[in-house]
């Protein structure tokens, strides 16, 4: 059995409104993953654990099956130990970033962290910035180690292993006086972050790159110190030989303390503009000298997080796609050999706030001999969609591997399940019957359930979703999701969003895509992109493939609307009693642009709950 674990590093995201209301993961055409997905184990995972600080260190440990709340020493030593440095007991390893600091400040405390990686400088150019610093500052205490780009080593004697360091890319775009390492014990660090300024700011390296336009890496930053790290053996472990791949030092740090081969890729950067193929080239030589498990990380994605590229973003995944997955992925198919494919981020990088959070990633587990009912699309919605949840990281590998005495987790949680069930039964039974009867006074007095059919309401909810709804007490409302009864063209209840009520009026204008709701003092509301989403089955671009105008003008439209030339906007008159409604996928719904207005009456009720994920809907 081969095992192929693919690591797209903070590939998870959130919405994201340039993207159309989607995220990276559902923009990229990533073909390979996607197909792979639908026969694939499917669902999400928490990599980082309560109360520990979201690095990649932590989440990359919990992948490998190290519980990181055992083993975790900070991210430092690891990438000492990929640097080759053999450390002491004595000794304490920090990050040492070269960063870019605004110039236009006087004081170094009133200076402003501008990039984290300055411009993501070259190795080359890191390397005589490094060897500056160990001229100035090095001793017999402190000696500075060249790593990658802008991330360095800095060991540093009779330190202690924990100080509470800022993260550089926690504080882009902010004033760095008040992340300055000025609390008892880091008096030191302060001092030498301050000092290098003076040494890095006019080096001819940082000339040299601002007349090319680039920003300079004029300030060491400090932080993640922590001992010499140890953990158990991958092999003794497992029973299997690994070996990892990656252009950060901390991943091939990772491997390296569990007697993993680390496998070095020319050309591999840590950025987008990374050396794929090699990556993929390498992963199949290592499968094919006999190693069982290739850990191939990818850094792409989190970087362009940490910067804020969204087109390089989702450019970054669709080339993981294209060029490391698909050829590994079709050389398993042909190898004769038994695999599995394991594809999930370690944790989020939302563009959004440009740094880690601690949230679950979606994760797709392939067996070449046990296909799965899967899903349309490896996202961050389709994944917590199929209710699978592990709830700590370093049991995932377990449902992958499932050697000797390991069981997987999910199965382990059925068996501790059935055995509560039948030493427990008549308690489960009656606390059954209770509940049916429940249920039934519930649903026939207050609410009812009912599934969400097709795309119209796409991402609030999905085709068939369920949904409670609840008629009780209720007066529509704006903004109110609703179920009702539309005889006349459809035979089925519909789901769709109340736009505005009786005496409201409504003004949409196609060219400037917008939706303006004016009630009867006058009172104007903007709904262009509340709720909307603009989604459709091919297209994301607004309207490319199914315009609001095409609705409007369908045959038979019940709706008279008053147009204005000059403006371009029609306006709609609700009557008294009834109620507009539209989906909140707007490109791609049946609604009061073609079905005509509502009778209030014909509401079955509001929508309270959905299920799949669970969710209390609110306005």
């Amino acid at each position: 059995m081969k095992y192929l674990v693919l690591i797209p590093d903070g590939m998870a995201d959130v919405s994201i409104q340039e993207l159309g209301n989607l995220t990276p993961m559902q923009k990229a055409n990533k073909p390979c993953m996607d197909a792979l997905a639908k026969e694939s184990l499917v669902g999400i995972v928490s990599n980082v654990p309560e109360g520990m600080v979201p690095e990649s260190d932590t989440a990359n440990m919990a992948i490998l099956s190290f519980d990181p709340k055992v083993y975790s020493r900070g991210r430092s030593p690891l990438e000492a130990v990929s640097m080759g440095i053999d450390m002491q007991p004595d000794e304490t390893a920090f990050r040492c970033n070269l960063v870019t600091l605004s110039e236009d400040q006087e004081l170094y405390e009133d200076k402003i962290m501008i990039d984290h990686s300055a411009d993501e400088i070259t190795t080359e150019e890191a390397d005589e910035l490094i060897k500056a610093l160990q001229e100035h500052f090095g001793n017999q205490e402190r000696k500075f180690y060249t790593g990658v780009s802008y991330r360095h080593c800095l060991i540093w004697k009779n330190r202690p292993d924990s100080y509470p360091f800022m993260r550089p890319h926690d504080i882009l775009g902010q004033c760095i006086r008040d992340h300055l390492p000025v609390s008892e014990g880091g008096e030191d660090y302060y001092a030498f972050m301050k000092e290098s300024y003076e040494v890095l700011n006019h080096h001819p390296v940082n000339q040299s790159r601002r007349a090319r336009g680039l920003r300079p890496a004029n300030s060491a930053w400090l932080w993640s110190p922590g001992k010499k790290p140890a953990l158990p053996s991958f092999h003794e472990k497992w029973g299997i030989d690994g070996a990892v791949i990656s252009a950060v030092d901390l991943i091939k740090g990772i491997g390296l303390c569990a007697g993993m081969r680390s496998i070095d890729v020319p050309g591999a950067t840590g950025n987008v503009h990374t050396n794929y193929d090699g990556k993929a080239k390498a992963a199949i030589e290592a499968f094919e000298s006999g190693v069982e498990f290739v850990y191939v990380h990818v850094e792409g994605p989190d970087e362009c997080g940490h910067r804020g590229e969204i087109d390089n973003k989702v450019l970054s995944i669709e080339l993981i796609d294209q060029k490391i997955l698909k050829p590994v992925y079709e050389y398993l198919v042909n190898c004769g050999d038994d695999f599995k494919i394991l594809v999930l981020p370690d944790h989020p990088t939302p563009i959004e706030i440009r740094t880690h959070s601690s949230d679950p990633v979606p994760f797709m587990l392939y067996d070449s001999k046990k296909e799965h009912s899967g899903v349309v699309g490896f996202d961050e919605q389709s994944a917590r969609n199929t209710g699978i949840v592990v709830e700590h990281g370093h049991n995932l590998l377990d449902s992958v591997i499932n050697k000797y005495d390991h069981q997987d987790p999910i199965q382990k949680n059925a068996a501790k399940k059935a055995s509560s069930f039948a030493s427990n039964f008549f308690d489960y039974l009656e606390i059954f019957v209770l509940s049916i009867t429940m249920v039934l006074i519930l649903f026939t007095f207050c609410a009812r359930i009912c599934r969400v059919d097709g795309e119209s309401m796409k991402n609030t909810f999905y085709d068939g979703q369920p949904l409670i709804i609840s008629n009780l007490f209720y007066t529509p409302d704006n903004g109110d999701v609703v179920v009702f009864h539309q005889t006349e063209k459809y035979q089925k209840p519909l789901v769709k969003r109340i736009i505005a009520t009786g005496g409201q009026k409504v003004v949409l204008n196609f060219e400037k895509k917008t939706v303006v709701i004016t009630d009867a003092a006058g009172n104007a509301v903007d709904y262009s992109d509340k709720f909307a989403t603009f989604y459709n089955r091919d297209k994301t671009d607004f309207g490319e493939q199914y315009e609001w105008r095409d609705n409007l003008y369908s045959d038979n439209n019940p709706i008279d609307a008053v147009y204005d030339e000059e403006t371009g906007e029609y306006t709609f008159t609700v009557p008294e009693g009834m109620l507009f409604v539209m989906g909140d996928n707007r490109n791609f719904s049946a609604d009061s642009r073609s079905i005509g207005f509502i009778d209030e009456r014909t509401v079955l009720g509001k929508a309270i709950i959905s299920f799949k994920p669970f969710t209390i809907i609110t306005d």
